[in-house]
Formats: C-alpha cells, structure tokens, sequence
C-alpha cells in the first residue's frame, strides 16, 4: 500500500467552511483532489468561499445552508452531500461560535450553555447523522477543530476552555466507538491562529491604544509564551488536518494534535 496525501476520490464535508479555518480545511482539501461541501448559515458567504475554493482545483465543490444547532437540518445538509457524490469520506466540524472574553466566574450561564450547544453538541450532531453514511472502506474521517484553550491556562477564556475540552472528550469517545467500523476520528487544537477575526480585533486594539496591529501580535506571543516567536496561518492548521485526512493517518485515531507552536510550553 503506498500513503500519500492526495485524495482523489474522496468527498469531504466542512462545516463552517465559509470562513476562517473552515475555509482554510476546504482549500486544502480540495487542492489535494476532494469533492469538498461547505456547511453554514449564510448563503452569500459560502458562495464567495466557493468560488475561491474552486479556483485551487478540478474538483467540484457544493454549498449547503443549514445551521449545526438543528438536528434535522444537519441530518438533511449530511444526507445532500452524501447524494451529490454517492459517498461521504471526511468531515471535518468546524462550525463554532465568537466567544465573549470573561472571567469564567463571571460568566453568564446562558452563554456556556449556548456555547457548549453550538460547537460541541453541534460536533455531535454532525457527527451522529455522518456515522451512518461515511465510507467504513478505510477512507472515513471526522476530524474534530477543537482550540489550545483546552490544553493551556489562559486568562479569561474560561468558557472557551471548557468548551473545547469538551469536544477533545467528545473526539475520544467518538474514536472508541467508531473504530470498529474502520472509520477514525481525531482533533485539532489550533494555538493563535491569524483569522480575519483576529486580525479585526487586533486593528481595533491597536487603534485603542495607540500602537500597530503588528505590535499587539507581537505583545501576545510574548505574554503567552509562544516558542516559534509568531501567530500560525491558517493553512498551517489545515495542513494538520490534511494529514488527518489523508492515508499518511491511517493507525491514528483519538488522538488531538496541537498545532501551537510550542505555546505555553514548559521546561522542568
């Protein structure tokens, strides 16, 4: 058997895959040969997104408007995908909401429910209508965008923290019970990652403060310790989850790779 990265072949599923790192997991995938869908809740956004993701590949690409947060509009968005090629290979959940910045103390309970229902539960609820129909042949993947909160203290994102501990859980559960059918589940935890969203934050620190958004970054990295001196791109995180995707990972399953350039990382 020769492993490679290519995938031919294949259909992959993104959800949130209109923007930011979503984005980032269907450009990847599909310049490497995958028929990729693109799942979220603003029809104009995944077709701008669809049409870039195009432009990388011959593949096809399809957009599906539903929202994660509704089970029976997963389970149709998950059926349509599976239709548009006739198999379902990879899945990628991706879809999560703007966390508010706060002391975990002082947050709402509302807000760690409704964050813990969006990205976790919606996790679940992609995965569970995808187990049926994914390819049990050796090509079927879930691949779980979990964040570095989970892994590391950081002051503030408590709820964030716990939210994506929860779906680290969730990916090693999901892997237990999905080996038996050939199909592996696994995450990704980014560390800070140069998203259009953080990169709007930082221009309106800067402008706050009185500095450049290229000092705020840089202000980051050193508080937080970041080993590689710089905040990743996002192509850098979806080249982990290509490699999960492909047959270069086919013994890996459960497992989470924290993609962080040695944040927070100690030396005993």
């Amino acid at each position: 058997m020769t492993l490679g990265i290519r995938l031919d072949g294949r259909t992959a599923l993104i959800t949130g895959g209109g923007s930011g790192l979503g984005l980032a997991v269907a450009e990847a995938l599909h310049a490497q040969g995958a028929a990729v869908a693109i799942l979220g809740r603003t029809k104009a956004k995944l077709e701008s997104a669809a049409v870039k993701i195009a432009a990388g590949g011959d593949s096809p690409v399809l957009t599906v408007v539903a929202d994660v947060n509704e089970d029976d509009a997963v389970t149709d968005a998950v059926r349509q995908v599976h239709a548009w090629q006739g198999r379902l290979d990879i899945v990628v959940n991706s879809a999560a909401p703007l966390l508010a910045v706060s002391a975990l103390a002082e947050a709402d309970e509302a807000v760690v429910s409704d964050a813990l229902d969006a990205k976790t539960v919606g996790y679940l609820r992609v995965a569970r209508a995808a187990l049926p129909l994914i390819e049990k042949e050796g090509t079927g993947r879930i691949i779980n965008i979990a964040g570095m909160a989970a892994h590391v203290l950081v002051p503030n994102i408590g709820v964030a923290a716990a939210v994506n501990a929860a779906v680290v859980a969730l990916t090693s559960y999901l892997a237990a019970e999905a080996a038996p059918q050939g199909v592996l589940v696994n995450a990704v935890s980014p560390g800070m990652t140069l998203t259009q969203v953080w990169k709007d934050r930082h221009a309106a620190t800067a402008e706050a403060k009185g500095i450049t958004p290229e000092q705020v970054r840089d202000g980051m990295v050193e508080n937080l310790g970041i080993r590689l001196g710089r905040w990743a791109r996002p192509e850098e995180i979806a080249a982990a989850a290509l490699y999960l995707a492909s047959d270069l990972a086919t013994y890996v399953t459960g497992q989470t790779l924290q993609v962080d350039g040695g944040l927070g990382k100690s030396v005993i």
